[in-house]
């Protein structure tokens, strides 16, 4: 009875827009958003947050100069502490800088970078990934954004901002959903659990149901693998048009999460 009542609060709610996923909507959930991440991805966040860690870390092995790093929707800074602790694990002197438009998950990602006493290594500011005018030029070495791009409308204006922020040479990293294109069982049960475990999951754990209806309605209007590696690889940045060159698509979690690595 619970899971129907939680299912009728969700589909018989209004789809909300695209462009729903912003910082107030986050507000609303930020405290309950880590559990409910672990609980929705069953803890493999986690495996696939390190792996875009390792991933970007690959080329440096020793630092004459400390590193910088721009983590992107930054949330409640899992993946700024899961960097910050990677640094620190290879003795590579770095700092990391998160942004997010949730000041109530930039609340709680700080309370979590305090407890963990990496407040030194690891900032936290409310920002807008679309305009980082505060953030000079060919500055930091790697960029990272898990599950953010999705719901930014202007996704032209992200990537050209990461573009314009990163030293050359630098890696842009970005983590996000997508519906299974495959046509195996695990394929198809990945694209049923997103469509329809996950909002009535969500909704139960947060009481919010227009925002975890958001969350399948951004994941299934994302553009395919495909199209977003067409998107990155085509944007024209600046005076100079120039843009992202791709290194590779890593795909996990039975085609429903991507990672996209690429250099300007």
């Amino acid at each position: 009875a619970v899971v129907l009542s939680v299912a009728w609060n969700i589909y018989g709610t209004s789809t909300p827009p695209t462009d729903y996923g912003k910082g107030t909507m986050f507000d609303k959930i930020a405290h309950r958003y880590d559990f409910i991440n672990r609980a929705l991805a069953l803890n493999m966040d986690i495996s696939w947050r390190r792996t875009m860690i390792n991933e970007i870390l690959s080329p440096f092995k020793s630092t004459t100069a400390p590193l910088q790093f721009l983590d992107l929707a930054t949330g409640t800074a899992d993946v700024a502490i899961l960097l910050a602790r990677e640094l620190n694990e290879r003795n590579i002197d770095g700092h990391v800088l998160g942004i997010d438009p949730s000041f109530n998950m930039i609340s709680v990602g700080r309370e979590k970078i305090e407890q963990r006493q990496l407040s030194p290594q690891v900032k936290l500011d409310i920002g807008d990934a679309r305009d980082l005018k505060e953030l000079p030029n060919d500055y930091f070495d790697a960029t990272t954004m898990s599950f953010g791009i999705r719901n930014v409308p202007e996704r032209h204006l992200v990537l050209c901002e990461i573009f314009r922020v990163l030293k050359p040479g630098g890696t842009m990293a970005i983590m996000e959903f997508s519906e299974p294109e495959g046509s195996g069982v695990m394929s198809y049960l990945a694209k049923l659990f997103i469509r329809y475990v996950v909002p009535v999951m969500g909704a139960a754990l947060s009481g919010a149901p227009r925002e975890y209806m958001h969350l399948q309605n951004s994941i299934k209007e994302f553009p395919s693998p495909r199209e977003f590696v067409d998107m990155i690889e085509g944007v024209s940045c600046g005076e100079t048009k120039a843009g992202f060159g791709m290194e590779k698509v890593e795909h996990m979690n039975f085609g429903s999460v991507q990672l996209y690595l690429a250099k300007p």
